[in-house]
């Protein structure tokens, strides 16, 4: 007969036996055993610890010591200078920029600039555009220049890299490109064609290249001394310092006699009176005006007038900004005075209530209007009439 299998019975006896506190052990027993496990447990991982310990030592002094043992040698190796970058030059010297600042006239600026680019580069050029061709004006350090040959009569005709240089960005030339080839130039290294901007326009390009060794070549200082020089060609029009008064060389300051020393003026004395110390302070419900507007020269008076943002306004936009200013002034005054306002208008004496708000602001849009576009029409009466007085005049007795 075969019996089948116990479910209840365990599947490993031994170990359910090894689970079991042996037959007849005390409380104080089953302590101990512990106290032995544990213990030898703890032994074990400190054993570990300082084993732990010891390899990181022993890494961290080849990594001090013999670092090639550990580090990879293509990692120690010194990484080369890539070479589609430029050298690191020193840049340019404070009396370059004197130089092109005190150039009298546009032709000598330029001709100055492109000496200057001579000191980076092997040869340079400056590039004007004419019918969407890049024609030389001058150059310097090309084979031909003491004749009419060679880049004087070298146009670069529309390409990708000049659309490029149109829209503002420089371009880096190599070896056998199209544009050194137009002039002349087929045997440069390296060269690049920066933008020349004049009164915020692309209006031609520099170009400078190296021919031989790398050490004279720095486009960088090329380009910031091309930046320079568009400023210099945009002053020179209306510019009546010259040169500028913090570019000039400085001069010593020898110390006065005694005897001619002026004495100090006493912080203590009182200003007269048509002069007064400090200006008087301005109520903040009215904002003060504008700066005054620059006098623009014109052409006519041997003068470039101003462009972009500083360019003077249009005799209707004048009129329009007088108008809103005046309009902002009685809004102010009706903000801060509504119940006067709505009293004067009942009453018909609104300029007796609001004197002062009233006058005051006539003086700062007298101070913020030009008197031309005044001398047309009283906007700020307008917008009185129309904004305190409620379309009607006879209120602002």
């Amino acid at each position: 007969m075969r019996f089948g299998r116990n479910p209840k019975a365990p599947d490993n006896p031994g170990r359910m036996a090894d689970r079991q506190p042996p037959p007849g052990s005390s409380p104080a027993d089953l302590r101990a055993q512990v106290r032995e496990r544990l213990s030898a447990l703890k032994g074990e991982l400190e054993r570990l610890r300082f084993e732990t310990d010891r390899r990181w030592d022993e890494l961290l002094a080849r990594l001090t010591d013999h670092p090639e043992e550990i580090v990879p040698a293509e990692l120690l190796r010194p990484v080369p200078q890539p070479a589609d970058s430029p050298a690191m030059l020193p840049g340019i010297a404070s009396e370059s920029v004197r130089r092109l600042d005190s150039a009298g006239t546009q032709i000598e600026a330029l001709t100055r600039f492109l000496e200057e680019c001579r000191r980076h580069a092997d040869r340079c050029a400056l590039l004007v555009d004419r019918g969407g061709r890049l024609e030389v004006w001058k150059s310097s350090g090309f084979a031909a220049d003491t004749g009419r040959a060679g880049p004087r009569s070298a146009a670069i005709e529309p390409s990708s890299v000049l659309d490029r240089v149109r829209e503002g960005s420089p371009q880096w030339l190599l070896r056998g490109n199209a544009v050194s080839e137009a002039l002349g130039a087929g045997d440069a290294a390296e060269a690049v064609l920066v933008p020349f901007v004049v009164r915020e326009k692309v209006s031609g390009a520099v170009y400078a290249d190296v021919a031989g060794e790398r050490e004279r070549f720095d486009w960088d200082a090329v380009a910031v001394l091309t930046w320079i020089a568009g400023l210099v060609v945009d002053r020179l029009a209306r510019r009546k310092l010259v040169p500028s008064p913090p570019l000039r060389e400085l001069e010593i300051a020898r110390p006065a006699p005694r005897d001619e020393i002026p004495a100090a003026p006493s912080f203590a004395s009182t200003p007269p009176r048509d002069h007064p110390a400090a200006p008087l302070p301005r109520d903040g419900g009215i904002p003060p005006p504008a700066p005054a507007a620059i006098p623009v020269v014109t052409e006519e008076e041997g003068e470039r007038p101003l462009g972009g943002p500083l360019a003077p306004q249009g005799e209707e936009e004048l009129r329009d900004e007088a108008r809103r200013f005046a309009r902002l002034l009685a809004s102010e005054i009706k903000l801060y005075n509504e119940r006067e306002v709505s009293e004067g208008r009942h009453r018909g004496d609104l300029y007796e209530r609001l004197r002062g708000d009233i006058e005051r602001g006539r003086r700062l849009y007298e101070e913020r209007v030009p008197p031309e576009v005044r001398a047309g029409k009283d906007y700020y009466y307008e917008e009185l009439v129309d904004v305190l007085a409620g379309g009607q005049p006879e209120a602002l007795r």
